[in-house]
C-alpha cells in the first residue's frame, strides 16, 4: 500500500466518524426543539452575527414556531449538505484507496460533490431570504444581510465551479486511460 492509499485511508476513517457524528446530531436536531433555552441562545447568536441586530434579544416571551423555525431550518440545511458531501467524499476516498482514482464512479463523485455547491449558494440565499422575512416578523425589523452573505455565496459557486472543472478533467483522465488500456 503506497502513500495516497494510506493518506486516503485515514482520511476516510477520520470523515467518517465526522459523519456518523453529524448523522447523530441530525437525527438528535428535532429534540434541540423541546428546550426552550438553547433555541433562545442560538437564535440570539443568529440574530447578532448574521443581522447584526444590536439592542434587540429574543425572550421566553418569543417562542413559537416561528422561533423553533428561525433555528431549526438553517440548521437543516447546512447538516444535510454536509451529510451529502461527506457521504460523497467518503465514497470517493474509498475509491482512492482501493487504487481506482480514473474512474467514471470517482468523476461522477466529484462532479456530485460540485454540484452540491453550486446548487447550496442559491439555497442559502433563499434560506437567508426566509430568517430575514422571520426576523421581520419577530421583531419588527427590517434587516438586509445581503450585503454580508454574498460574498460567501460567490465563493460557493467559484469552489463548485472549480471542483466541476475537476470533474471534467478526471473524466478526461478516464478516458484516456481506457484508451491506453485498449492500446496495450
Amino acid at each position: 500500500m503506497d502513500r495516497m492509499q494510506r493518506l486516503s485511508r485515514s482520511l476516510r476513517r477520520f470523515a467518517s466518524f465526522v459523519f456518523f457524528l453529524l448523522v447523530v446530531c441530525l437525527v438528535f436536531s428535532p429534540g434541540l426543539l423541546l428546550a426552550e433555552d438553547i433555541v433562545l441562545k442560538i437564535a440570539n447568536d443568529v440574530l447578532r452575527q448574521f443581522f447584526e441586530v444590536e439592542g434587540f434579544r429574543f425572550s421566553s416571551a418569543h417562542g413559537g414556531w416561528l422561533l423553533k423555525a428561525f433555528v431549526f431550518i438553517p440548521l437543516i440545511t447546512s447538516g444535510g449538505t454536509a451529510i451529502l458531501s461527506l457521504g460523497a467524499l467518503i465514497r470517493l476516498l474509498h475509491q482512492f484507496e482501493a487504487g481506482a482514482a480514473f474512474s467514471m464512479e470517482s468523476v461522477r463523485l466529484v462532479r456530485f460533490l460540485g454540484w452540491i455547491q453550486v446548487v447550496m449558494a442559491p439555497a442559502m440565499l433563499l434560506v437567508l431570504w426566509g430568517m430575514a422575512g422571520l426576523v421581520k416578523v419577530l421583531t419588527a425589523k427590517v434587516v438586509h444581510p445581503w450585503a454580508n452573505q454574498t460574498g460567501s455565496v460567490i465563493d460557493s459557486l467559484f469552489f463548485g465551479g472549480v471542483v466541476l472543472l475537476v470533474a471534467h478533467v478526471m473524466e478526461e483522465g478516464c478516458r484516456l486511460k481506457s484508451e491506453q488500456e485498449l492500446v496495450i
